[in-house]
């Protein structure tokens, strides 16, 4: 990992409600593979959500959000679901903006719980 301040960082963390993948840093084109590989290696462990925590994220961009859609659609092609949990102001902002926080085959964006 880098020492930059905005080096993406990913923790993983099972509970009863899903596997919970916990983003901080920036989500762009360079980073934007480790988190397709995380969400690869999630696809055939159980039948729970994946549910991504992207409280901690300063930056994402149209790659990551490509990763989110692709990823999405391969989980569900494994009979699971990909679940947008808690998520910083910029993230909610890029999903509105391009309106994948609208109803997507993808993902599920979960109310936000702030």
């Amino acid at each position: 990992m880098s020492d930059s301040p905005d080096a993406l960082e990913i923790t993983i963390e099972d509970t009863e409600v899903g596997h919970v993948v916990h983003v901080r840093g920036e989500l762009d084109l360079a980073t934007a593979p480790q988190l397709a590989a995380v969400l690869a290696d999630a696809t055939g462990q159980s039948t729970l959500p994946v549910v991504l925590d992207l409280s901690g994220v300063t930056f994402i961009d149209s790659s990551a959000l490509r990763t989110l859609v692709l990823s999405g659609r391969e989980l569900n092609g494994a009979g699971r679901k990909l679940q947008i949990g808690a998520r910083s102001e910029r993230v909610a902002k890029v999903l509105e903006i391009t309106q994948l926080d609208q109803y997507t085959e993808a993902f599920q964006v979960l109310p936000d719980p702030a």
